[in-house]
């Protein structure tokens, strides 16, 4: 992908009192329930569930859209820890959305594209919303187009820092993966090198709700949010299932009123899901795991 780096400028006085949380994945993430929602997805992947492959050479745009009026920066990060400025870029400084509008990059018309590149493997698009303009100065040299920070744990970590002063719930992120891989000239269709995640990979967090940590395997997914009502978490999970054409075969509950756990079975075709929603301490647990 093209890099693409622009000005923007930002003051920052309030102080929080919620430190921002690094995912398994290096993916900042605020820990602090917040009303405001940022969604990201790809022009193959217009419902973001993650399943999208481009090739080498291929051009990839990329949407976003806020619910309440913010401030969005997005973020490529390829697989080697390349990290791409995706907004605001050279030609297109403007990243203050208003709420419910939806904005692609490159935009109609625009003077640049994005192209894809090597190496193989799963990229990703992180994007931060916040109700206030942030400062980039610690991440990017706007005028050099350069970034000063590569990897996606050194990102993470750069912005945790230009974010902690933001009031609590003035701030959120998202993200969405996509494959790349390369392209066969010897072949009309380039042969799939890497085997298609299954769909639990491709459920998110709960909007709204404090998330502690994220583990994501081809196989398994696991969050861990900040306190919860079981219920409420358990009816999110099997609505997004449902959606995507799992039916519930089996249920049970568990424990008592305040140890009140979950537990589901679901089927789609020969695939089998079980969920489990029970919690740990202060925290509440969610467990999707996939097999035949």
């Amino acid at each position: 992908m093209k890099r693409l780096i622009v000005s923007m400028v930002g003051l920052l006085g309030l102080m929080a009192s919620a430190a921002p949380v690094l995912s398994p994945q290096s993916i900042i993430v605020n820990p602090v329930p917040t009303d405001l929602d940022v969604q990201t997805w790809l022009d193959r992947d217009p419902s973001g569930l993650g399943n999208a492959t481009y090739f080498f050479g291929d051009k990839i745009r990329i949407y976003t859209r806020v619910n309440q009026n913010a401030y969005v920066y997005l973020f490529n990060i390829n697989a080697d820890g390349q990290i791409d400025l995706i907004l605001p870029n050279a030609f297109n400084q403007n990243n203050y959305l208003r709420a419910g509008e939806t904005r692609v990059f490159p935009e109609p018309g625009a003077r640049y594209d994005f192209t894809i590149g090597g190496p193989a493997g799963i990229d990703q698009v992180l994007a931060v919303a916040s109700r206030m303009p942030l400062s980039l100065a610690q991440v990017a040299d706007i005028k050099s187009g350069q970034m000063r920070v590569q990897g996606a744990s050194n990102l993470a970590r750069a912005l945790s820092i230009v974010v902690t002063p933001l009031p609590d719930r003035d701030w959120v992120s998202d993200v969405v993966r996509y494959n790349v891989q390369p392209r066969w000239a010897s072949n009309p269709e380039p042969p799939v090198l890497v085997a298609p995640r299954p769909p639990i990979f491709f459920i998110t967090p709960i909007p709204g709700y404090g998330v502690l940590w994220e583990d994501r395997e081809d196989t398994e997914y696991r969050v861990a949010y900040r306190g919860g009502d079981v219920e409420q978490i358990f009816s999110y999970y099997h609505r997004d299932l449902l959606s995507k054409g799992w039916v519930k075969v089996n249920f049970k509950s568990k424990g008592g009123k305040k140890n009140l756990a979950y537990e589901a079975e679901y089927r789609r075709g020969g695939d089998k899901l079980e969920v489990s929603v029970s919690p740990r301490g202060g925290e509440m647990i969610v467990k999707l795991e996939w097999g035949k």
